[in-house]
């Protein structure tokens, strides 16, 4: 895949009223823009002895990359309970702020409802918890590959360690901050469900209780932060918060240019639209993805040779940018292949299919090509009652910065404190 391409929308005709063909024209040009943008993108002194509670308490922890490979039978316990956990102080941390971070392996739950283990970091601020314990923040990284080796804990560069990032900052303000390398990224041994909302939310809901494991002054009270990849697993995380995980207080989400669109990738590619050219691979991952959570997916009946053998290499290829020779646009898909379920499944985790109550800010970067596909979005969600906040920052790109995300972080210590929302739904 190449990065920063992207194809400009149709013009409006003196009317302001587009021919139909340009309307589609347009459309397709917006989702190819968004598949470039999800590319690029108490008790203890902080935990520092903490022995947690459950099967980490008395299993040996293994060293290196070992500490990846998931015990064979999965210890009993609820998801969010530790497996195990070790110190994580990587050099390329340049944290100042006094805190501890660990690599933790915890069980979730797979697509399937089967448990299964999943691995993050947990950063907590050092000194005692304030009465009523520490609020938890995730945060939820974009698209860094499909691979168990591109999770934010096996890419310590990625991780976040520094003081520009959302981590410094919601350590600043107290929060202990979980980062859930989601489900297949980093643990070995299971395929990465990308884009799939169930999964994504129940990484990241399990990942705040697992916290609670790791340091006994961190409290139920929780919030949620996340761009790109990220922004859509912090909405599905609201959706699923008050079913799957009741006893995870959430109390707002943040989803900072949320992946949007995908769902009409397929078409666009059974189109055989000359547009589609620099994006085969961003199908080729939803693909996979989508096979990890629906066995009805099937790559080898709709991708043709050459493809499949793409898609293949994906789990297994350098993280960020992969160095897959993709096929050409129009020999991605068979002829004739049912798209049906994969058209479903991509359906059933579109960020326009998010209900929930928990109130939502959604930032979004006027130079970032999701920009009018989001406000869309933003408009969309508050028609279903969705309690949104929509801030348009011309100046920013896809992954808000600076100002923006003081903005941000300032709107979740709100929610933490019980702030009322001012407004809702105003653009």
């Amino acid at each position: 895949m190449t990065h920063g391409q992207s194809t400009r929308p149709a013009p409006r005709s003196r009317r302001g009223r587009k021919p139909a063909a340009r309307v589609r024209a347009s459309r397709w040009a917006l989702v190819c823009a968004t598949v470039a943008a999800l590319v690029l993108s108490g008790c203890t002194r902080a935990g520092e002895d903490r022995v947690p509670d459950g099967p980490a308490a008395t299993t040996p922890v293994p060293e290196g990359d070992v500490f990846y490979d998931p015990p064979n039978p999965l210890p009993p316990g609820k998801p969010g309970t530790v497996i195990r956990q070790r110190p994580f102080a990587p050099p390329e941390s340049t944290l100042t702020l006094a805190s501890h971070t660990f690599l933790v392996m915890y069980l979730s739950t797979g697509t399937n409802g089967k448990p299964v283990a999943a691995s993050g970091l947990v950063t907590v601020p050092d000194g005692p918890a304030p009465a009523g314990g520490r609020p938890v923040a995730a945060v939820d990284h974009g698209t860094m590959g499909i691979g168990s080796l591109c999770g934010p804990s096996r890419m310590p560069a990625f991780a976040g360690l520094e003081d520009s990032s959302p981590v410094a900052k919601l350590l600043a303000r107290g929060f202990v901050v979980a980062q859930p390398d989601y489900i297949g990224v980093g643990v070995t041994g299971v395929r990465h469900p990308y884009l799939n909302g169930k999964s994504a939310a129940y990484a990241t809901l399990d990942i705040l209780r697992a916290a609670r494991g790791i340091d006994p002054g961190t409290g139920t009270t929780s919030l949620v932060y996340g761009g790109s990849q990220g922004g859509h697993a912090a909405l599905w995380s609201a959706h699923h918060a008050a079913e799957y995980a009741p006893d995870v207080d959430l109390k707002g989400v943040v989803a900072n240019a949320p992946a949007v669109g995908f769902e009409w990738m397929p078409d666009l590619f059974a189109q055989q639209s000359s547009i589609a050219t620099p994006y085969a691979g961003m199908l080729l991952l939803l693909v996979n993805g989508a096979s990890a959570a629906d066995p009805a997916v099937k790559p080898a009946e709709l991708l043709t040779p050459d493809a499949l053998a793409a898609a293949d290499r994906m789990w297994t290829e350098t993280c960020i940018a992969g160095d897959t020779v993709i096929p050409p646009p129009e020999n991605i898909l068979r002829p004739g292949a049912d798209l049906g379920p994969l058209n479903a499944a991509l359906k059933a985790s579109a960020t326009g299919e998010v209900t929930t109550k928990v109130p939502v800010l959604l930032p979004q970067g006027g130079n970032d090509v999701l920009s009018s596909l989001n406000q869309g979005l933003a408009r969309q969600l508050c028609d279903k009652g969705v309690n949104l906040d929509f801030k348009h920052y011309p100046d920013q790109g896809h992954t808000i910065s600076d100002g923006p995300l003081d903005d941000a972080v300032a709107w979740m210590d709100a929610r933490r404190t019980g702030t009322p929302v001012s407004e809702s739904c105003v653009f």
